[in-house]
């Protein structure tokens, strides 16, 4: 043993030698026993690092196991994703050419429609201006019969009516008749 500053004091060999019989002693009551628990300890040491291996082994093997049925999974849903993703984009690109198609069906219905109406309209303007052609005809040839009509009327009217100032000569004369200062020439 090294010495110490306390072991340079009279008193310390005289323990130190006291010390070694004690344990002396110890070893001769105590020591069979104390080799027993020493053994039993060791025994006891090896199996729970024994134990201790095979439940680190067994952890291992679950980890392994788990993690590997983890990969699985994730491999799984990894193409599940895949195979949504590209179902799905299939059906997008599927929705947006029915979609296109639809368009231009409805673009040609419609462009057709549209022809037609203006085949239609013109069609109709075609027959409106030659019925009003022929309405303005038939106006004009009644106009004109009735004008003729009108001055032939005219023309008898002047010709079967009296003039002013043979009516006032007319008038005058029978107002002097019925005066009684009138008298008939040759009467």
């Amino acid at each position: 043993m090294e010495k110490t500053v306390n072991e340079k004091k009279p008193a310390a060999p005289d323990l130190n030698g006291a010390d070694r019989n004690v344990d002396q002693i110890r070893d001769i009551l105590f020591g069979g026993q104390m080799r027993d628990y020493e053994r039993r300890f060791q025994e006891l040491n090896e199996r729970l690092a024994a134990d201790f291996e095979g439940l680190r082994q067994d952890q291992e093997r679950r980890f392994a196991q788990l993690d590997k049925r983890l990969d699985e999974q994730i491999d799984k849903l990894g193409r599940a994703l895949r195979q949504e993703v590209a179902d799905r984009a299939a059906a997008t690109d599927d929705l947006e050419s029915r979609l296109l198609q639809s368009q231009r069906t409805q673009r040609s219905e419609l462009a057709a429609a549209v022809d037609t109406l203006n085949h239609d309209l013109s069609a109709g303007e075609e027959r409106l201006r030659s019925a009003l052609a022929e309405l303005d005809a038939a106006l004009k040839d009644q106009f004109a019969r009735h004008g003729q009509s009108l001055m032939r009327s005219r023309d008898e009217l002047r010709g079967e009516k009296v003039g002013r100032e043979d009516l006032a000569a007319l008038l005058t004369e029978v107002a002097l008749r019925l005066k009684g200062d009138f008298d008939l020439p040759g009467a």
